[in-house]
C-alpha cells in the first residue's frame, strides 16, 4: 500500500498562511490601518461591504465614550473646543524662566539624533527615554508637569502619557528630494488619536505652521461618504500603491475635497513662542510651506493606542513605563532596519538651523549628507 506524501514545503507553507491570517485579524482590531500588508483590512469585497466605514464608527464611538468618562482632566472651556474644533492651543504655557532655562537645555543637546527624509523636508528627532532625561532635568521636569499631562491624559481617550520627543524640522534640507508628503492635506489614520508640540520658537507663516480644517475630526454624513470612498480606492490600488499614498490608510485630501466635504476653510496655526497645541489628527491637516533653510524646533508628542480597546488606564505612570518598555526595543529595532535601507541616518552634534534665543534671525548649523553611522 503506497501512503500519498504532502509536497515539500506544503505544511510550512500552511504553517505561515495561517499565521499570516491570525496576524491580520489582530489587526484588524488594532491601530493597523495599511491596505496593503493587511489583506483583511484591504479587502475590496469586504470595504464594499463597509468594513473600513465600520472600523471608523466604532473606533470613533470608543472614543466619545473613554473621553466622557474623562472629563474631570480638563476644564469645561477647554474640552468643548476641542470637541468642536480638534485641536486646542495654550500659550504662556510655561512659567518664562522655565521656558527659558528648558529651551536652552534644548539647544545645547548634543547627542543622536535620528534623521529622516520626507521629500525636501529634513526632520531631527530624540526619542526622550528615561536614559536619555537623566540627562536633560529641564526636558525631565516638563515630562512629568501635571498642567501638560491632565490635558494630554484627556486627548488622548485613553488616560495616556505620550510618547516625548524632541524634534526639528529643516524645511529644504534636501533641495533635490522633492515634494514634502506631509505638506499635503491628509488625515493620519481611521481613528481620532492625539500629537501635541510645545513650540520654543514662534511660528509663523514663514516657518511651516502646523495648518488644520477645524471640526474636519468629527464625522458628518459627507466625511463617512468620502471615507467610503477612499476605502475603495485604496483597496483597489493595494498590489499597486500609487503616489499619493493611498494605500497606507493615510489617505490625501485634495482641494476639491475639501470643498465637497464642507468643513471650511484651512486654518494655519501661528503662535507665539512657549505654546502649547494639542491636535487629533483624525482631522484634515498638513505641514505648512516653508523657505528653504526655515525650521521650527519643538518638543512633540504622540499617542496612539488601539482605538478598539473600550478601557483606559487607571494607572497612567505605570502604562508609561511599559509602553516605553516596548516602544524603545521597537524603535531600535526600526531604526537599525530604516538605516539599513538608507531612509534615516544617525547623527551625533546638535540640531540643525536652530534661531538664536532673542529669536531673530537663524543660526545656520551644516546639514549632513545621507549617511548611515
Amino acid at each position: 500500500m503506497t501512503v500519498k506524501q504532502s509536497p515539500p514545503g506544503s505544511a510550512h507553507r500552511l504553517k505561515s498562511m495561517l499565521i499570516r491570517l491570525a496576524l491580520d485579524i489582530f489587526g484588524l482590531l488594532s491601530w493597523d490601518k495599511s491596505f496593503r500588508t493587511n489583506r483583511i483590512i484591504g479587502s475590496y469585497l469586504l470595504n464594499r461591504l463597509g468594513l473600513h466605514l465600520l472600523r471608523v464608527l466604532v473606533s470613533h464611538l470608543l472614543f466619545a465614550t473613554r473621553s466622557m468618562l474623562l472629563t474631570p482632566l480638563l476644564a469645561p472651556a477647554q474640552r468643548r473646543f476641542f470637541r468642536t474644533h480638534g485641536y486646542l492651543v495654550m500659550e504662556n504655557f510655561l512659567p518664562a524662566s522655565r521656558f527659558a532655562a528648558l529651551t536652552d537645555e534644548i539647544r545645547q543637546y548634543r547627542g543622536a539624533i535620528r534623521e529622516e527624509t520626507e521629500g525636501n523636508t529634513l526632520t531631527q528627532r530624540v526619542y526622550l527615554t528615561r536614559e536619555v532625561l537623566a540627562g536633560l532635568p529641564e526636558c525631565q521636569r516638563f515630562v512629568r508637569h501635571e498642567a501638560l499631562l491632565k490635558p494630554l491624559r484627556y486627548a488622548s481617550s485613553k488616560n495616556r502619557i505620550p510618547f516625548f520627543y524632541l524634534e526639528n524640522i529643516v524645511h529644504g534640507g534636501r533641495p533635490a528630494a522633492g515634494r514634502d508628503p506631509q505638506k499635503d492635506f491628509h488625515t493620519d489614520t481611521f481613528h481620532p488619536c492625539v500629537k501635541a508640540w510645545l513650540y520654543l520658537e514662534e511660528v509663523t507663516a514663514s516657518n511651516g505652521p502646523f495648518t488644520l480644517i477645524p471640526g474636519s475630526h468629527r464625522l458628518t454624513w459627507r466625511r463617512l461618504r468620502w471615507e467610503y470612498r477612499q476605502s475603495l480606492l485604496a483597496s483597489q490600488a493595494r498590489l499597486n500603491p500609487p503616489a499619493e499614498r493611498y494605500w497606507d490608510g493615510s489617505f490625501r485630501v485634495n482641494e476639491d475635497d475639501i470643498k465637497a466635504l464642507g468643513y471650511g476653510l484651512p486654518q494655519p496655526i501661528t503662535v507665539p513662542p512657549n505654546s502649547l497645541l494639542i491636535a487629533n489628527v483624525h482631522a484634515i491637516h498638513r505641514r505648512g510651506d516653508a523657505p528653504p533653510g526655515a525650521s521650527r524646533l519643538t518638543i512633540w508628542m504622540q499617542s496612539r493606542d488601539n482605538p478598539f480597546n473600550p478601557l483606559f488606564s487607571p494607572f497612567p505612570a505605570l502604562t508609561a513605563h511599559a509602553f516605553e518598555f516596548f516602544w524603545k526595543r521597537y524603535t531600535a529595532q526600526r531604526t537599525v532596519e530604516q538605516v539599513r535601507r538608507g531612509h534615516w541616518t544617525i547623527r551625533q552634534g546638535g540640531f540643525s538651523l536652530l534661531r538664536t534665543p532673542q529669536g531673530d534671525a537663524p543660526h545656520h548649523a551644516a546639514v549632513p549628507p545621507l549617511a548611515s553611522h
